[in-house]
């Protein structure tokens, strides 16, 4: 299969003056969880200690914060804790890393563009949509893997592991068109289909298998606003998604009033199998995902800050693709002013939750200059990449210490 295509109408995110450092980001992360008085003699020696052992900035950011927190504990109980005995931890499979992918093309990684598409032009909106089959990283340390994803008109998202999304506006017709790779370069050699959560239609006759290089076209009506899911629903279905066949799909509610910026985040879970070949279906049916990212690739907003300007309305657009593990969406240094998830509206709200395939839009503004990481609150999920970061132009150097 080939995989030596240049990528496809590449945005590169805004940038951001200051990169937040590792040790500044998992300051930032632990002082979010923890009271002021934790016991910083030790949250310095994990630190130092990982600097010099190479461990990833999650990880660390994890480990201070439950360190922290046990040293609260401590101080808080009157008797003493007997430690529960030590348990052998089950054997399972490793993640294959980059080293372990000697002589494997893979596409080069490029940022993912945040910034919401617009609805396209017309009295029917159109979205001729392919599939393509590809080998790349999700995460920069970790063994390139085969990927299946969705390019909607012409937008790709080559050397990630993420699907274009499309945005309507509620009342419009949908003129769909599925291809199930439109050429030999797309590398399709499998049956795939689409099954679009926000249509009403019958899935018998619209979300059939299609064979390689096949066509299909329906038209439907986006009467439901909201954050919705689109996959491949062909068997089984959890290969295919957990392979990567997931995207958003929004359909923007009427009267919907303006914002100063909207951005889109699609969380996705990544199963590397043998380096550059198929997802590992075991792990799949484990719930024992790799890497859980962000719009297709670890951490890339954490290396690639999101410009935010302090004080402007922000409406973020987030999508949990699944497959399988729950999100807790949350911006740390910030509260949800309203909240809109699965036609259910909120205010004042720390976290959006969200199951699988469940989507829908925060709205909130950064009242300083500073670095403000978005993160899924399940921490376990975080440490495998689910982290980014929204960056004022002017971010202190020194934002998040001092606590």
């Amino acid at each position: 299969m080939s995989t030596d295509l240049d990528p496809h109408g590449e945005h590169a995110v805004d940038p951001a003056p200051h990169l937040v450092t590792d040790e500044e980001l998992a300051k930032l992360i632990a002082h979010d969880h923890v009271e002021r008085d934790a016991d910083r003699r030790n949250v310095k020696r994990i630190l130092t200690a990982a600097a010099l052992g190479g461990v990833g900035l999650a990880a660390i950011a994890l480990v201070v914060a439950i360190f922290a927190i046990a040293a609260n504990d401590k101080a808080d109980r009157s008797t003493s804790v007997v430690a529960a005995p030590a348990v052998a931890p089950a054997v399972e499979a490793t993640t294959p890393t980059l080293a372990d992918s000697k002589g494997i093309k893979f596409e080069k990684f490029s940022v993912v563009d945040p910034t919401l598409p617009a609805v396209p032009v017309g009295a029917v909106k159109t979205f001729k949509v392919d599939v393509f089959q590809h080998v790349t990283q999700v995460s920069k340390a970790l063994a390139p893997t085969e990927v299946w994803s969705f390019a909607v008109n012409g937008k790709y998202y080559r050397g990630t592991g993420v699907s274009t999304p499309m945005v309507v506006n509620e009342g419009d017709t949908v003129d769909f068109t599925l291809t199930n790779g439109s050429s030999k370069a797309m590398g399709v050699n499998l049956p795939h289909s689409l099954d679009f959560h926000s249509a009403e239609v019958n899935p018998g006759t619209h979300y059939g298998d299609l064979a390689p290089g096949k066509s299909m076209h329906y038209r439907f009506v986006a009467k439901h606003p909201g954050v919705f899911m689109y996959h491949c629903a062909t068997k089984p279905v959890l290969m295919h998604t957990g392979a990567g066949m997931v995207g958003m799909f929004i359909v923007k509610p009427k009267n919907l009033a303006p914002v100063d910026k909207e951005l889109w985040v699609t969380q996705q879970e990544f199963y590397i199998g043998k380096p550059g070949g198929d997802p590992d279906m075991n792990k799949m049916t484990a719930k024992k995902p790799d890497v859980i990212a962000f719009n297709g690739y670890a951490d890339q907003y954490k290396d690639n800050p999101i410009s935010v300007n302090a004080n402007e309305k922000v409406r973020l657009y987030v999508l949990n693709a699944g497959p399988s593990i729950w999100s807790a969406f949350h911006v740390i240094g910030t509260v949800f002013d309203r909240t809109v998830i699965e036609g259910m509206e909120g205010h004042d709200a720390q976290t959006m939750n969200l199951a699988p395939s469940q989507g829908g839009w925060a709205e909130f503004t950064l009242d300083e200059e500073g670095t403000y990481p978005f993160v899924t609150h399940a921490f376990g999920d975080m440490v495998k990449g689910a982290l980014g970061v929204l960056a004022t132009p002017n971010a202190p150097a020194s934002a998040g210490h001092g606590h």
